[in-house]
């Protein structure tokens, strides 16, 4: 078609800053530690996903995580009242390995906010990403000359926040290579490029709000439509042949492969990912003039585009023709009746598009809709065309599943091995680590460096899908975790000993040296035997660290039970089986404790039931350990009635005789007077236990014992063996 004075805008229009911007902001530079420890990658935000003629779909959901974790929840909230059917917290994947989740969720057609959350243990861990805007609805591939593509950057936009559209622009490069992992906008800004060379919002913000008060679900647009093409053009560069514009003199060429190749592509990448359910197809005004092509030309040219576009992708797309010609203020039957006899010759597959050449609007420059009144009528001519028995008959291209990447941690536990599926007949990675990205064709990738880390697989028609994103956040290898009761330690044979590490978001297997076999996986490992133990960490990648320093545990042995007697009035003594342990023993009466740590002796003043047990200390290095062994029996001690001096045994042997108080005296005078009266002995201390007296050279005989102290003078008869 003629350029148009319309048609020259200006540049900084058709590219607008805005998309720099919004390309520079993608790259987002976290510094290390404040991660994600899960990630959503995938659906996108505002990614539309074609639903069946049933009304739903299978929704991939996936992502990355660096914590352990039991399993993926996933929920889907609609954004609004009606926008769709809520499905609260459920299974997305259980026991997820490697790093790596995925699984798909059913959605009836929607518009959703998309949350996912880590459960490990029966509780949440980590945090819970979400994708604020996700859409099943419809999806569509706009295509033809300048009134599809647009021609006017201040169009009508869309109301509904449920319309979008692909934001690529490829009309400077024309790149016949792989599109670019897709971003998704809503169509509020009349100003855009829409992908692949849409020029503004035209009227499909108009039908795209149309379609969503119709329909009540979101719509996606992709735009390959090109300005003055022919649908020679078309075929032309479908078949590889090269073409040129019929409004140049000599004929201008077009970019090698287009303009056919634009709709290839958008059909090999998004309509194979995302699903569409057809092609918008408006073309015919070039064929009139200044072609006035023929009614075979044009209708053999289009048959021949749309089994072409079949065949490149392996799929029957729905194409949706508007019966279009009208040029220079004139239309032409014969390009009229070509479409109409494709739309009749290919049932099931070519649906009648809207009659534009006689809608009632004016066109200023006899051919474009240009005017919100003109763009206005010609959406709500695309709406009729799109009837509820349109969706309801036209089979769409279904979405295809993300392919799932297998992530396992390789021999050296400092790298991972990342694999896409088999069965597709190329493979591509993108490694993006520090900032640089670099591609590998490669089905299998080894990577050991935080980066974020995508493949790209396609079959053998080019139909290519991109698989989900692993974001490594952190080293591949875990950290060497570290024991706190590093070195030697000991414990009581009665007792247990527990190790113990400060814990990260890791596994944390302990085992005892020797062993191959994990005694236990936690933060801490309590044990009741001596050994050399350790404990290695394995993260969510299935890597392991290094084993720990070594930790060694002596057991001591148990210390023996006393046995206690009463070794006088006022007093009992503990003793054990086991000499050279330097113990030292604990009292107590019935449930009372008296002392800690005094000798084997202790004082009886009260009536009750008297035990006692050993203690010893033991050191190893700069670790003192106490051990104790267990209570002795039990010592019934009655003191009522008995006198506060006593001397026994009486009668005793000349080396065994003692005198006990029942209160300490201090500075006592302890006198032995023969019968005559004569003093015989005579010796002075402090009693505060039992006091041997010295009677081992008399005789044997009658003897009298005086105690003297402070308000104290006791006499006492003592017979000598």
């Amino acid at each position: 078609m003629k350029y148009a004075v319309k048609n020259l805008l200006n540049t900084s229009r058709k590219y607008p800053l805005s998309i720099s911007l919004k390309v520079c902001l993608l790259t987002i530079f976290i510094p290390f530690g404040l991660y994600a420890q899960i990630n959503l990658t995938a659906p996108l935000e505002r990614a539309v996903y074609q639903r069946e003629n049933g009304g739903s779909a299978d929704v991939t959901i996936s992502g990355s995580y660096s914590i352990i974790l039991d399993k993926i929840e996933v929920q889907a909230t609609p954004v609004n009242d009606n926008q769709g059917k809520a499905v609260g917290w459920t299974t997305l994947q259980d026991k997820p390995t490697g790093g790596a989740f995925s699984g798909t969720l059913r959605l009836v057609g929607g518009w959703y906010k998309i949350q996912v959350r880590g459960i490990r243990g029966g509780v949440m861990v980590g945090n819970s990403p979400a994708v604020e805007r996700l859409g099943v609805g419809e999806v569509f591939i706009i295509s033809g000359q300048s009134n599809a593509q647009g021609m006017d950057y201040s169009s009508p936009v869309a109301n509904d926040d449920r319309v979008n559209y692909v934001s690529y622009n490829n009309e400077i490069g024309n790149g016949l290579g792989d599109l670019p992992a897709p971003t998704f906008s809503r169509m509020n800004n009349s100003n855009i490029t829409m992908g692949l060379r849409g020029h503004g919002t035209w009227c499909w913000g108009i039908l795209g709000d149309l379609l969503t008060q119709k329909l009540n679900v979101p719509v996606m647009f992709v735009n390959t439509g090109w300005d003055g093409t022919s649908i020679r053009n078309w075929w032309q560069s479908a078949q590889g042949i090269p073409t040129a514009s019929v409004y140049s003199n000599p004929q201008l060429p077009y970019p090698t492969l287009m303009p056919y190749a634009n709709l290839r592509l958008s059909a090999q990448h998004y309509a194979k990912q995302y699903g569409v359910r057809a092609i918008l197809w408006m073309q015919g005004e070039t064929d009139n003039s200044p072609l006035n092509m023929s009614f075979g030309e044009y209708k053999n040219s289009l048959q021949s585009l749309i089994g072409k576009l079949n065949s490149d992708i392996n799929r029957q797309v729905p194409w949706v023709i508007a019966r279009t010609s009208y040029v220079d203020y004139r239309s032409n039957s014969t390009i009229i009746a070509a479409q109409n006899s494709v739309i009749s010759d290919l049932p099931g597959i070519a649906f009648a598009g809207p009659e534009t050449d006689n809608l009632p609007v004016q066109r200023v420059d006899g051919t474009h809709f240009y005017g919100s009144v003109q763009l206005n009528t010609l959406a709500n001519a695309w709406g009729e065309a799109l009837s509820l028995n349109f969706f309801s008959t036209a089979n769409p291209v279904p979405i295809s599943q993300e392919p799932k990447i297998t992530s396992t941690c390789a021999t050296d536990n400092s790298s991972l091995n990342l694999s896409l599926p088999e069965g597709y007949l190329n493979y591509e990675w993108s490694l993006s680590v520090n900032g640089n990205t670099e591609y590998r064709g490669a089905r299998s990738i080894t990577v050991s460096s935080p980066g974020t880390y995508t493949g790209k697989v396609k079959d053998s028609n080019g139909n290519t899908l991109r698989s989900q994103t692993m974001i490594i956040n952190t080293t591949v290898k875990p950290v060497k975790p570290t024991i706190r009761e590093i070195g030697s330690q000991q414990a009581c044979a009665d007792s247990s000993f527990t190790f113990s590490i400060n814990g990260g978001s890791d596994l944390y297997n302990w085992y005892r040296q020797g062993a191959n076999n994990s005694l236990l996986t936690g933060t801490s490992l309590t044990v009741n035997e001596g050994g050399s133990y350790y404990v290695r960490s394995e993260n969510a990648f299935g890597c392991l660290s290094d084993n720990s320093d070594v930790s060694t545990l002596l057991y001591r042995p148990q210390v023996p039970t006393p046995l206690i007697e009463k070794v006088g009035p006022f007093t009992a003594e503990a003793s054990i089986n086991q000499t050279g342990l330097n113990e030292k023993y604990d009292w107590r009466r019935d449930e009372l404790m008296l002392t800690t740590s005094v000798t084997n002796t202790l004082r009886t003043t009260q009536t009750g039931l008297y035990s006692a047990r050993a203690n010893v200390t033991y050191v190893l290095g700069s670790n003192l350990l106490t051990c104790y062994s267990p209570y002795s029996n039990q010592l019934q001690v009655i003191t009522e009635g008995e006198s506060d001096i006593v001397v026994f045994p009486n009668p005793g042997a000349r080396d065994n005789v003692y005198v006990e108080s029942r209160d300490d005296i201090d500075n006592a005078e302890i006198i032995v007077y023969d019968m005559y009266g004569r003093v015989v002995v005579t010796q002075t201390q402090d009693m505060k236990s039992r006091v041997k007296i010295l009677v081992r050279n008399l005789p044997s005989g009658k003897y009298i014992v005086r105690i003297k102290g402070a308000n104290l003078d006791v006499k006492k008869q003592l017979v000598v063996l």
